[in-house]
C-alpha cells in the first residue's frame, strides 16, 4: 500500500520513529488525548469556524480515523464529539500536500528534523480564493515519538498582525491499524 502524503513528500530514506512511520504507513482508528487553544478575536473565529476547528478544550478524548480512497487520503479527526474531516493528496508537481479543511485549503510541507516531522504552510485558499502572503499563517507544526511509545503531535498557527490562531497537542496509539511499516 502506498504511504499517506507525508510519507510521499518526505524523501524514502527520512529516518522516523517507529509511531510515526506506523500512523503515516496505515489505515485505521488512533485514540489518545489532547488540549486545544483557540485564538481569540472575531476574525480568528470566523477563520477557525471555515475550518471547522474544535473549540478550547483541555485533555479532551481524541479520535483519528484514517481512511484511503485511491490517492486521496481522508483523516476524521474526533475531538471530544467535535468533527473535523480534512482530505489530502500529495502534489507530485510541488512536492507539498493539498489538505482540504472545510472550506480552506492548505498546501503544507513537511520535512524531518531530529526524528520528528515539521509541518510547513506554504500555501492558502478560502473558497478558492487564494490568501495574500502576508496573511498566510505560520505554522510550528511537530510529529514525534513520545518517550511513552506514542505518537506525540503539536498543531499550531498564528496568523500575522492577529496572533494565535489555534494549537492542539497531545497523543495518539493504534486502536486499529491496517497494513504495516518496515
Amino acid at each position: 500500500m502506498q504511504p499517506d502524503p507525508f510519507l510521499q513528500a518526505l524523501p524514502e530514506d527520512s529516518e522516523l520513529p517507529m509511531a510515526v512511520r506506523r500512523l503515516h504507513g496505515n489505515t485505521g482508528l488512533y485514540s489518545g488525548r489532547c488540549d486545544v487553544r483557540r485564538g481569540r478575536g472575531l476574525l480568528i473565529d470566523l477563520m477557525l469556524r471555515l475550518g471547522r476547528f474544535p473549540l478550547n478544550a483541555e485533555d479532551i478524548p481524541v479520535q483519528v480515523r484514517i481512511e484511503r480512497n485511491g490517492h486521496e487520503w481522508t483523516w476524521q479527526r474526533d475531538f471530544n464529539g467535535h468533527t473535523t474531516c480534512s482530505r489530502l493528496i500529495h502534489d507530485h508537481e510541488t512536492g507539498s500536500i493539498r489538505e482540504k479543511l472545510g472550506w480552506v485549503t492548505l498546501w503544507l510541507k513537511p520535512e524531518v528534523s531530529d526524528g520528528r516531522i515539521l509541518i510547513h504552510i506554504r500555501r492558502l485558499s478560502v473558497l478558492g480564493l487564494p490568501c495574500p502572503a502576508f496573511l498566510l499563517p505560520r505554522s510550528s507544526t511537530a510529529e514525534w515519538q513520545g518517550e511513552d511509545g506514542h505518537f506525540w503531535f503539536d498543531v499550531s498557527a498564528e496568523v500575522p498582525m492577529l496572533g494565535r490562531l489555534i494549537r492542539y497537542r497531545g497523543w495518539l496509539t493504534p486502536v486499529h491499524a491496517e497494513g504495516h511499516c518496515d
